[in-house]
């Protein structure tokens, strides 16, 4: 084999191509890992676990992001449990039990206004 180095690149670049298809498989095996973790815990965000961590083959943290959130248990709170400020405005205030009186809603600010001087012309 020595004497024919037409073989000898032969078998060098099979040897090279088999190569880089091992790790190439190697690295997508390893990506998907988080996204099959997560189908295997139940966790209703796999599908968006899976295309994270394939993120990762560019950017190698949202791969670390998504093994992390393949492991977190996803949970809600109930709304009973939660409790609004009275102070905040965004939180709708429960509707009024029957045979009491209605809050009184607040008056709006009055329209602007613009005035012109008619000497100067100015606003």
């Amino acid at each position: 084999m020595a004497d024919n180095p037409q073989a000898l690149m032969a078998v060098s670049m099979g040897l090279i191509l088999f190569s880089v298809i091992i790790i190439t498989l190697f690295i997508v095996t390893v990506h998907t890992m988080p996204g099959k973790i997560a189908t295997k815990r139940g966790n209703p965000q796999a599908k968006a676990i899976e295309v994270l961590s394939l993120l990762g083959l560019l950017i190698f943290p949202l791969w670390m992001a998504a093994l992390v959130w393949a492991y977190i248990s996803p949970f809600s709170v109930p709304v009973q449990v939660v409790q609004s400020k009275k102070d905040d405005p965004v939180v709708a205030q429960p509707e009024p039990k029957p045979g009491t009186e209605p809050r009184q809603k607040p008056e709006p600010p009055p329209p602007l206004v613009a005035r012109v001087d008619d000497s100067k012309g100015e606003v």
